[in-house]
């Protein structure tokens, strides 16, 4: 095997020589016989060097030849040997058995623990059934190597100072007590030299540096090579003598010592003394000061020791030195680092023992950040707490979740970590969110842990949103009050980052949360469990973001009494028109009372845009028609008074008023009669008596609710007399019956004269006792009124409440119609008789029936009434007597024009007779004459 190629090929080979008739050379005697080597010419290389394997013999036939040899002409290279002499062969001849590979690799300390290795092949003379072997690993050989017996300490370190003494020579060590075999290993374990038992090596180019047998016998090296020595012969290195027995015992006793030249062993003689007292020993004087000690501490043999004895401190020692660490400054960063890695290893523990108090406060020294240190020197420094935290976490399954608390709170103790450090540590450590919640509301008003609670904090912000630990993380957030004692801590902009991170984990983002009401509305109470603290309100914009616009409402509702109007703000984003299509959307009576409610609730808070309520709620005919279809058989029972109210709340918003809660004031007249002529629907008359419930007080009549009580009928008025909870609902209907009915002749329109609002235009209001002859048919809902060719009277008198539709066309026909199912002020409009019926039908074919028309008409009607049972011919004259009754009106009003006209043009202004008063003035030009009655145009 060449050289480069040895060194490429790092695994051992083996080659196997034994007498035969023909071996792999092709010659007869001893020869190879097995090898693992891949190539014809190596396998020639290495039978030269060993001879044919007569290199080495062994010294006695019971006992095999074990060692290794480095062959002066291949340096690099080693070979161990074994050689065993065959029983059975009349030739006395033997077996030699070598493993050829690195020097690095084969050494004499592995050659002489591999005596009673099992792969050696048992002596014998011939050829092998299978010449090609196996190579072999370098480590299985480590692992397959034992120590081969003990040795006596006095003998091994009588020979070891002879070596010492003379490093360069050869020695052959024999007549010792202790078995060959231990002892040849006690001086491997020391000296890294070529080492043979109880063998002879022929060559002088590869013969051994010692060679140790049980007889004194001659070897076949010539003596002026050799220095025979015993463990009885008088030893040098007399003042070494104890160290050497001290080295020789630690190694016997725990081999740990990597073997040496002998010159180099020779040169750590001076620091044995140091390795005698200890390392804490050797430290402590190192950190008073002695220079001695810490040029020994900083040599490499110093510190491969130092670092082999760390592990021996006790916590105590520990701790001394931590603490007296600061008067090294230019201490080795092997050994600091030596120093923090033992510390950490003891001092972090699953178990918080206060007896390791003492030793993290002291650790802080070795950790403590130093001035202008660098990012990779920090963590260069924190590397055995990170190493020994990660290694802990792996086995924390069978932890509590405090255990896991304690051991992160003790490594920010123990190394002065950061915030940005410990949301590291975290990350690394991979902490479920839910956990992370834990600790940093544990660790809440704790003033020496506001950089570990930030910390923590930042790694919730980064933390991965899981569906699966939502759960968990929920219930502790809400254990915790949504951590908001430690976000009180932190910067406005930053609290609410972080609590939008807070609910993304618990509940999920934002548009989901907002898309599901199930998982909005439970936000929503754990929301208003934590309303009382103080930095919830500035909270708030935040979490409606997350809440679906119903949530948001219950929210405000539960919050209104204890926030503000202006931090409640951010939950009625949108909340007027999400109601109003609650309202569109409602199916029964119920719901649509409940979105009602909450749209009053709001416009008493003030907290809804009026002028867009007030435009949808006209847009939608104050949803006479909805309301209408909820309404059931008993029209005026509790679901009627239920429809009644829900009209009384919708009056009051459109009206932009504020509802009252006590029934204490009306609404203006001005907005009744506004009201008034945007009803749509005359039976049930849900809508006129609501109206007249909010024209009043609870105590008290109002002149608009006389005039609205006087649409309806005395048998109607009557009929509602009998229901108390209407009643208690509306109030109570005028008691003087002669009253009512003057004044439900005279109708609506002549009253509103009475209120004093002059120039307005007539009331389109749908007549509780007129036919739909007297509407007026200017507006467009008139005309969808009188838009089918049916008689007025059918038209207009139809119930909307029957039927199932809820619409006065689509509910009757022609056919269907019966006149005794008509209310009864519907029934007594038609007393009338045919000739005012076909005076009304030529009424409804101009505009506006004239105003003097309607009074005549009406007085007719009621002097009729009056008359027509005494006197059965009255009926006869009634037309010509009216006829009469107005030209005498007319002729009346035109004499008085006459004579005023006459009047004004015999004053002086007109050039009549002047005044005979002596003080009288002439009028002058700069008064312009008054207007003559008989040149001004009237409205009439």
């Amino acid at each position: 095997m060449s050289t480069t190629r040895a060194e490429r090929d790092t695994r051992v080979h083996q080659v196997v020589f034994r007498w035969t008739d023909q071996h792999l050379l092709g010659g007869r005697g001893i020869g190879p016989v097995g090898t693992s080597l891949p190539e014809q010419r190596d396998l020639a290389r290495w039978s030269d060097l060993l001879d044919n394997g007569d290199l080495v013999g062994p010294m006695h036939p019971d006992r095999p030849a074990v060692g290794l040899l480095r062959p002066r002409s291949r340096s690099g290279l080693a070979v161990i040997v074994r050689a065993d002499a065959v029983p059975t062969s009349s030739r006395g001849s033997h077996q030699v058995h070598a493993l050829v590979g690195a020097a690095d690799v084969l050494t004499a300390r592995l050659a002489l623990g591999l005596r009673d290795w099992t792969g050696w092949l048992p002596p014998e003379d011939g050829p092998l059934p299978d010449p090609q072997l196996e190579a072999l690993d370098a480590a299985a050989l480590e692992a397959a190597c034992a120590r081969p017996g003990s040795a006596d300490p006095g003998e091994v370190a009588a020979l070891l100072r002879h070596v010492l003494h003379h490093p360069d020579y050869h020695f052959h060590f024999a007549g010792a007590a202790s078995d060959p075999y231990a002892l040849g290993h006690a001086l491997a374990s020391l000296l890294d030299v070529s080492l043979m038992v109880e063998g002879d090596v022929q060559a002088v180019t590869a013969q051994p540096r010692i060679a140790v047998t049980v007889e004194k016998t001659h070897l076949r090296i010539p003596p002026s090579h050799w220095y025979r020595k015993s463990p009885a012969s008088r030893a040098p290195l007399e003042e070494w003598a104890e160290d050497i027995a001290y080295l020789v015992e630690r190694e016997l006793a725990a081999p740990r010592t990597t073997p040496r030249s002998p010159r180099e062993l020779l040169r750590s003689l001076s620091d044995l003394h140091y390795q005698k007292e200890g390392l804490y020993w050797a430290l402590s004087h190192a950190l008073q000061g002695n220079a001695k000690v810490r040029r020994y501490l900083t040599q490499e043999d110093g510190l491969h020791w130092a670092r082999q004895e760390f592990a021996a401190l006790t916590p105590d020692e520990l701790e001394k030195l931590c603490r007296a660490w600061g008067g090294w400054p230019n201490a080795p960063g092997q050994l600091t680092e030596e120093l923090r890695g033992r510390v950490a290893a003891l001092s972090l523990d699953w178990q918080d023992d206060p007896a390791l108090d003492s030793l993290r406060d002291a650790g802080r020294q070795v950790f403590r950040p130093a001035p202008g240190a660098s990012t990779e020197e920090r963590r260069e420094q924190l590397r055995p707490v990170v190493e020994r935290i990660h290694h802990l976490w792996r086995d924390r399954h069978r932890r509590f979740l405090t255990d896991c608390e304690v051991l992160l709170w003790h490594a920010h103790q123990l190394a002065h970590l950061s915030s940005d450090e410990v949301h590291s540590l975290l990350k690394v450590l991979e902490v479920p969110a839910a956990d992370l919640v834990v600790i940093a509301h544990h660790y809440t008003g704790d003033a020496g842990a506001r950089e570990f609670r930030r910390g923590v904090l930042e790694a919730l912000q980064q933390a991965p949103t899981t569906l699966q630990d939502r759960p968990k993380t929920r219930e502790e957030l809400r254990g915790s009050d949504f951590l908001l004692d430690t976000l009180a801590e932190v910067t406005p902009e930053r609290r609410r980052a972080l609590f939008a991170r807070l609910l993304e984990l618990g509940y999920g983002p934002s548009q989901e949360v907002r898309d599901d009401l199930q998982t909005s509305e439970k936000l929503g109470r754990d929301l208003v469990s934590v309303s009382g603290h103080r930095v919830f309100p500035s909270l708030l914009p935040v979490a409606a973001r997350h809440l679906h616009t119903a949530a948001r409402l219950g929210v405000w509702r539960e919050l209104r009494s204890a926030l503000t109007s202006r931090e409640t703000t951010p939950l009625l984003d949108g909340a007027l028109a999400y109601l109003v299509d609650q309202l569109i959307g409602a199916q029964n009576l119920d719901f649509f009372r409940e979105a009602l409610r909450l749209l009053v609730d709001l416009r008493r808070a003030d907290a809804l845009p009026l002028r867009e309520l007030q435009q949808k709620l006209r847009k939608h005919d104050y949803f006479q028609e909805k309301l209408h279809g909820f309404g059931g058989k008993d029209r005026y029972g509790a679901v009627g008074r239920e429809i009644i109210l829900a009209f009384a709340d919708l009056m009051w918003l459109a009206s932009g008023e504020v509802p009252p809660l006590d029934h204490s004031r009306p609404l203006p007249e001005k907005k009744v009669q506004e009201l008034e002529r945007a009803e749509r629907y005359r039976d049930p008359a849900y809508f006129r008596l609501a109206l007249i419930r909010v024209s009043r007080t609870a105590s008290a009549r109002t002149p608009a609710s006389e005039r609205l009580w006087s649409d309806f009928p005395p048998e109607v008025v009557e009929s509602f007399r009998d229901r108390p909870e209407l009643l208690r609902l509306i109030g109570e209907p005028p008691r003087n019956r002669d009253d009512h009915a003057r004044i439900w002749e005279v109708g609506p329109r002549s009253s509103q004269r009475s209120t004093g609002a002059k120039g307005e235009p007539p009331s389109r209001v749908l007549s509780y006792r007129r036919g739909a002859a007297e509407v007026d048919r200017d507006s467009d809902y008139d005309k969808e009124l009188f838009e089918d060719e049916e008689p007025a009277a059918a038209a207009s008198l139809r119930p909307l409440g029957t039927g199932g539709t809820g619409s006065a066309d689509a509910a009757f026909t022609d056919d269907a119609w019966d006149p005794e199912d008509e209310p009864l002020w519907e029934q007594g409009a038609k007393l009338r008789t045919a000739e005012d019926t076909a005076s009304a039908d030529d009424e409804r074919e101009d505009e506006p029936t004239p105003f003097w028309k309607r009074v005549t008409g009406r007085w007719k009607r009621r002097k009729t009434e009056d008359t027509a049972e005494a006197d059965p011919q009255y009926s006869d004259w009634r037309p010509w007597l009216a006829t009469l009754a107005v030209l005498a009106i007319i002729a009346a009003v035109a004499a008085l024009i006459l004579y005023f006209s006459a009047r004004l043009l015999d004053s002086p202004a007109n050039g009549g007779p002047t005044p005979d008063r002596p003080g009288a003035a002439t009028p002058t030009q700069s008064h312009a004459p008054s207007p003559s009655p008989s040149t001004e145009e009237t409205s009439r």
